[in-house]
């Protein structure tokens, strides 16, 4: 069962206007019936393929979407701004996640992925927008004291956007598709990088 108190797994829409930005964003909970199109595409395009696993067709993107909305330690996100979605992410209890199985995680840990589908919201401060709301959604529960991420180690653009929100290198970790870096966000480490996002 989905435990309502964790932020990383709670099953509610969320809206944040992080300080210094008028921008909100808004996380919506996966519907697979309204959102498989959508992702498909953004799961095809130039920049998102590579790190994303095989090409799936439509039949597939929706089992994935509808996988992934059932699991008990994770819950997949279309992201909003304004009324235009641009960005998916996953959060997820770490400990619970098959990359514990490569790295030893603590209970209080909780994980995120992420894509920007729109090829022309790189580079424009949304994407780093987009992350330092999942970083202060997660890290809001006091029992949460680290975010960890484990981007493909030959993806350079991920990980320099990673370090940019304030994530450090843990390890180099051996997973089933693919050698990642493992990068976490420490509760000191976001309040020394972004003091005022968590109030």
């Amino acid at each position: 069962m989905t435990d309502t108190r964790d932020p990383s797994t709670t099953q509610s829409a969320w809206n944040i206007t992080l300080p210094g930005t008028s921008r909100a964003l808004r996380f919506e909970v996966v519907d697979p019936d309204r959102h498989t199109p959508l992702l498909h595409d953004w799961l095809r395009r130039p920049h998102v393929a590579p790190w994303w696993g095989k090409e799936r067709d439509l039949d597939q993107t929706r089992a994935y979407l509808v996988r992934q909305g059932a699991s008990a330690h994770l819950v997949p996100w279309v992201v909003y701004r304004d009324e235009e979605p641009f960005g998916y992410t996953e959060t997820y209890r770490a400990a619970e996640d098959p990359l514990a199985l490569a790295y030893p995680l603590a209970a209080s840990d909780r994980g995120w992925h992420v894509l920007v589908g729109p090829p022309e919201h790189l580079g424009t401060g949304l994407p780093r927008l987009l992350g330092r709301a999942v970083l202060a959604h997660l890290l809001a529960d006091p029992a949460v004291d680290r975010v960890v991420c484990e981007p493909n180690q030959q993806n350079l653009r991920m990980i320099g956007f990673c370090r940019a929100l304030g994530y450090e290198v843990i390890d180099v970790v051996d997973l089933p598709d693919k050698r990642a870096l493992l990068l976490g966000c420490t509760r000191a480490a976001h309040a020394a990088r972004w003091p005022e996002d968590r109030a």
